[in-house]
C-alpha cells in the first residue's frame, strides 16, 4: 500500500527558510537547471529526449534530470524531505494535477506569469491550450503550473480471452452493467478474470464516484462528503466486482502483471500506460473507453504533471521560461505522447495507435479534485484509501464506513 508523508503547516513554514531557489546566481556561462520527475522506462525516455534536445539547441543551459520512480505523491514527499534536510528545490518539478493545491499553497512555486520574459510572451504561451486544459494548471485563478501532459482512465481489452470466451470487439462492454454481463461468460468459458482496476491512489474512485454523479466535497470544497449515495453506490459496485470474483484480491503490481501475462480480459487503467501494456502484452490488445454507469455520462478525472518552477535567481526562471517553450512544442509533444500521454496543446500531434479511446474520452475531461486541509488534506487521503481497499477486500459495508469516516475527516478539518 502507498505511504504517505504528512508533514504540519508549522513544518512547512519552517521550511520556508530553505527556499534559497534552485540554481545559483551567475551572471555569464552556462546555467544548470535541476529537473525531478516521477517516471521510469518508456516515459522517462522520452523526456530524456526532449531534455537532450533543449540542450543540442541551447547549449548555454545545462539540465540534470533526477528520476524518483514512483507516483506523483512519492515524488513530492522526497521533495518535501530534501527540503527538511536543508537542500534547495529543483527548479522544475515535474507534479500532478492531483497535488496542486498542496504544492500552491505550502511549497510556494513561482507563477507562471511571474517568470515569463513579457506579457506577450505568457498571452501566446497560453493560447496553445483550450481554456480548460489550461485551467488543469491554475490554483484560485493563479497560474501555478503549465500542463505537460494529460492521461484519463481508459479499458484494455484481451481480445484473445474474449474470442475463447466466444465474444466479439462488438461485446466490448461500454457499461459496468455489461461488464458483469460479459464477466459471467468470460468466468464460466474461461475460468480467468473479468477486469481489474488500477487502485495505487484515489484516481479510479474519483472516476467511478464522478461518473455516477456523486461528490467528495461539499459544495464550497471545505469539508469531506463522500457518504452520498451516488458515491457509496459507485464503491459499492467495484466492491461487487471483488464478491463476484470478477477481480482477484491482490496488490496493484499483481493486477496490472495479471493483464500482461493474459490472465484477465480487461484492465481500467491511465492511457500513458499503453506503450507498457504494447510492448508486454503477447496477445491482440484494443484499447475502449472506460465504462459507463448505464444512463449516465462519464466524468473522468484528468490526470497527468505540470511544469512548476521555484528557481529565485532571474537567469533561472530565462532558462526554465525555454524549457517550457521547447516542451510545448509540436515536436516535444510528439516524443512524449508515444507513451499513451495525451498531448495538451493544440498543435496537430500524430495520434499513436491505440490512443483513439483516450482523446475520445477528453471532453468528458473533469479536474482531479484535491482533499481540502493542506497537509491535512494528504492525510485524509491516506485514511479514505485504506478505508475504501478494508470495503474491496474485506466486504466491509460501504455506507457505514463512508458515514463514520466523514465524521472523522471532517473533526480533522
Amino acid at each position: 500500500m502507498k505511504r504517505i508523508l504528512v508533514l504540519s503547516l508549522c513544518m512547512m513554514l519552517a521550511l520556508s527558510s530553505v527556499f534559497a531557489g534552485g540554481s545559483s546566481e551567475k551572471e555569464s556561462g552556462p546555467i544548470t537547471l535541476q529537473v525531478w520527475h516521477r517516471w521510469s522506462g518508456d516515459s522517462e525516455a522520452r523526456l530524456n529526449e526532449i531534455v537532450d534536445n533543449f540542450e543540442a539547441a541551447n547549449p548555454d543551459i545545462k539540465i540534470e534530470v533526477t528520476a524518483k520512480p514512483g507516483e506523483y505523491i512519492d515524488l513530492l514527499q522526497q521533495m518535501i524531505a530534501d527540503l527538511a534536510a536543508g537542500n534547495n528545490p529543483p527548479d522544475v518539478l515535474m507534479g500532478g494535477f492531483n497535488l496542486m493545491n498542496y504544492i500552491a499553497t505550502e511549497l510556494k512555486p513561482n507563477h507562471i506569469d511571474d517568470i515569463a520574459p513579457s506579457a506577450e510572451a505568457y498571452e501566446a504561451l497560453t493560447q496553445k491550450f483550450d481554456p480548460a486544459i489550461l485551467n488543469l494548471g491554475k490554483v484560485d485563478g493563479e497560474m501555478v503550473c503549465v500542463p505537460f501532459c494529460m492521461s484519463n482512465m481508459v479499458m484494455f481489452v484481451n481480445m484473445d480471452i474474449l474470442r475463447e470466451a466466444g465474444l466479439s470487439e462488438d461485446d466490448i462492454p461500454d457499461t459496468w452493467d455489461e461488464v458483469f454481463e460479459v464477466g459471467a461468460v468470460i468466468k464460466e468459458k474461461t475460468d480467468k478474470y473479468t477486469i481489474g482496476m488500477q487502485m495505487l491512489d484515489t484516481w479510479p474512485d474519483l472516476t467511478l464516484i464522478f461518473s455516477n454523479g456523486g461528490k467528495l466535497l461539499n459544495d464550497d470544497n471545505t469539508k469531506v462528503a463522500f457518504n452520498n449515495p451516488e458515491a457509496v453506490e459507485a464503491i459499492e459496485m467495484w466492491q461487487k466486482l471483488y464478491s463476484e470474483g470478477l477481480i482477484p484480491v491482490c496488490t496493484d503490481n499483481e493486477l496490472f502483471a495479471d493483464f500482461i501475462a493474459g490472465e484477465m480480459a480487461f484492465y481500467c487503467g491511465s492511457c500513458m500506460k499503453l506503450s507498457s501494456i504494447a510492448a508486454g502484452a503477447n496477445f491482440e490488445l484494443q484499447v475502449a473507453m472506460n465504462p459507463a454507469f448505464t444512463g449516465k455520462q462519464r466524468a473522468l478525472p484528468a490526470g497527468g504533471a505540470g511544469i512548476f518552477n521555484f528557481s529565485k535567481d532571474k537567469r533561472a526562471q530565462e532558462a526554465v521560461w525555454k524549457f517550457i517553450e521547447y516542451a510545448l512544442s509540436a515536436e516535444a509533444m510528439e516524443i512524449f505522447t508515444k507513451t499513451g500521454y495525451l498531448s495538451v496543446t493544440t498543435d496537430e500531434v500524430p495520434i499513436t495507435p491505440g490512443q483513439e479511446a483516450a482523446y475520445e474520452s477528453v471532453p468528458y475531461a473533469v479536474p482531479w479534485l484535491c482533499w481540502p486541509g493542506g497537509s491535512t488534506g494528504m492525510e485524509i487521503d491516506r485514511l479514505y484509501y485504506n478505508v475504501r481497499t478494508d470495503c474491496l477486500f474485506n466486504g466491509v459495508e460501504v455506507g457505514p464506513a463512508f458515514d463514520k469516516a466523514v465524521e472523522a475527516y471532517n473533526k480533522m478539518l
